[in-house]
Parts: C-alpha cells; sequence; structure tokens
C-alpha cells in the first residue's frame, strides 16, 4: 500500500512540527508543510527526511497559497490522503468592544477561512485517494476556548467554534466521499502561543484567568507538544468514521493507542 500523503499547515515550530515530526517518524507518511517562516527546527527536520518531507512557504490566509500546496503535493507524490489544520493566532487580543476592526478580517482569515482556502483545492484529491477501507482524513486543530471564553480571546474562540462546525458541517456534505473531518481540542500546550499569552495577557486578560496560565507555566503543567501531536498524527492516519464531525479532547480515550509519549 501507498505511504500516506497529508499537509500540515503551521508547522514552523510547536505542536505543527510535532504532527508532521510523528507522522513521518512514526507512520512512515508523506508530508507537505504550509507555513510562513521556515524555522532551524523544520529545516533539520527536512534534513532528516529529504525524500519525504516537502517544506512549502506561504500564508495560509491567502487562498493561493493554499491551492499551490495542494499542487506542489500531488505534484511531488501523485495524490493526497489528509490535512492538519493546525495554522493559526491568538491576535487581535482584547475585548471585543475594543478590538481594532482593521484586525477582525485578517484574524478570521487565517483562524477560519483558511480552511475553506485548503480544503477546496484539496477535496477532488482527497476523494480520489479515499475508499470505504481507507477513507481520507482531515484534522482541524481547536482549542478548550472554542467552547468557553477567556475575556480578551473572543477573537480566537469565535474561531475555535466555527471550527467545530466546520468540521460537523464538512463531515455531513462528505458522507458519501469517504472523507472523514474532526476537531480537536489538543490541550494547554507548552508553545510560542503560551509565551504570547504571558507577555501580553497581563495588559488584557482578567487577572484570574491571566493566573490560570501563569501557574500552568510555573508549575510545569503545560503540555509538551508531543503528547497532543502524537494523537493528531494518529488520528489524520487512522481516525475511525464513527467519530467523524466530532469536536473531541486529545486525551479522549478512543485515541490512546496513538498516544506515543
Amino acid at each position: 500500500m501507498p505511504a500516506p500523503v497529508l499537509i500540515v499547515t503551521g508547522a514552523s515550530r510547536g505542536l505543527g512540527l510535532a504532527i508532521a515530526r510523528t507522522l513521518l517518524a512514526t507512520h512512515g507518511a508523506n508530508v507537505a508543510t504550509l507555513q510562513r517562516t521556515l524555522t532551524p527546527e523544520l529545516k533539520a527536520l527536512a534534513a532528516e527526511y529529504p525524500d519525504r518531507l516537502l517544506t512549502i512557504s506561504g500564508d495560509v490566509s491567502k487562498p493561493e497559497d493554499n491551492a499551490r500546496a495542494v499542487d506542489q503535493t500531488v505534484a511531488k507524490w501523485g495524490r493526497l490522503t489528509g490535512l492538519v489544520l493546525n495554522a493559526g493566532t491568538l491576535d487581535p487580543m482584547g475585548k471585543l468592544t475594543e478590538v481594532p476592526l482593521d484586525a477582525l478580517v485578517p484574524s478570521v482569515q487565517t483562524n477560519v477561512l483558511s480552511a475553506l482556502y485548503i480544503v477546496q483545492p484539496a477535496i477532488k484529491h482527497l476523494r480520489a485517494a479515499a475508499s470505504a477501507e481507507d477513507p481520507a482524513r482531515v484534522v482541524l486543530v481547536s482549542s478548550g476556548a472554542s467552547v468557553g471564553a477567556y475575556q480578551a480571546w473572543g477573537m480566537y474562540s469565535m474561531s475555535k467554534a466555527a471550527m467545530n462546525s466546520l468540521a460537523r458541517t464538512f463531515a455531513a456534505e462528505e458522507k458519501d466521499g469517504n472523507v472523514l473531518f474532526l476537531s480537536v481540542r489538543p490541550g494547554v500546550v507548552d508553545t510560542d502561543m503560551q509565551k504570547h499569552i504571558r507577555s501580553v495577557g497581563p495588559g488584557v486578560m482578567a487577572p484570574n484567568e491571566m493566573a490560570k496560565f501563569t501557574q500552568l507555566h510555573e508549575g510545569g503543567h503545560l503540555l509538551p507538544p508531543e503528547q497532543p501531536g502524537s494523537v493528531i498524527a494518529g488520528c489524520a492516519i487512522g481516525m475511525p468514521a464513527s467519530v467523524s464531525g466530532e469536536y473531541v479532547d486529545w486525551a479522549d480515550e478512543r485515541f490512546a493507542q496513538w498516544r506515543h509519549v
């Protein structure tokens, strides 16, 4: 059976990088990544897997960059079996009554519309590669903020709630196409986003909410990216049709087989 072929967005560091590494090292997949910055960490991973990792520089908020990523992936490996939509931004942080209006559209483009920008050009290839026995799979990286509320996180929370809705809708629309969709909450992960919260949050977040994240960091309770990353990668390779359309926690016992870290 040919190796799986997937695109991972936002893979320059942190969770996205961990997902890409697990797909390569554990699942033997061919992986293309789409990200704005080619970091030293991603360059090192590409050097480790020169024939199986294709790094594509681009902006997920631009439809043409997403379409180019799909075209280059299919041109290199002849098919596409999955997507992991991890790219996102917490900005603009601030109360919804105060965030700059000119920041709203870029936020929605990066956090929500980017999913449509890549699924639309990818779907024909996903359908072509899929079968009832081996469906294609799309994982949307969500957040606990999608079902909660933090002061100053309004745009991010709204966007992640939209990702959950997209997973449900895509799943309903693709029942006959053997393409599965899942929205996953990765938990509070030790990434640059957490550094951004600790830097910007004290000026805009509610003190008790800010304290939660400070305490998680100081207590060493932030998740290593490899923990949820291993589960998300596993879902992108093997999630069953029975979960398609759901919003799930990375620690859901149904996915325990992929907890490699």
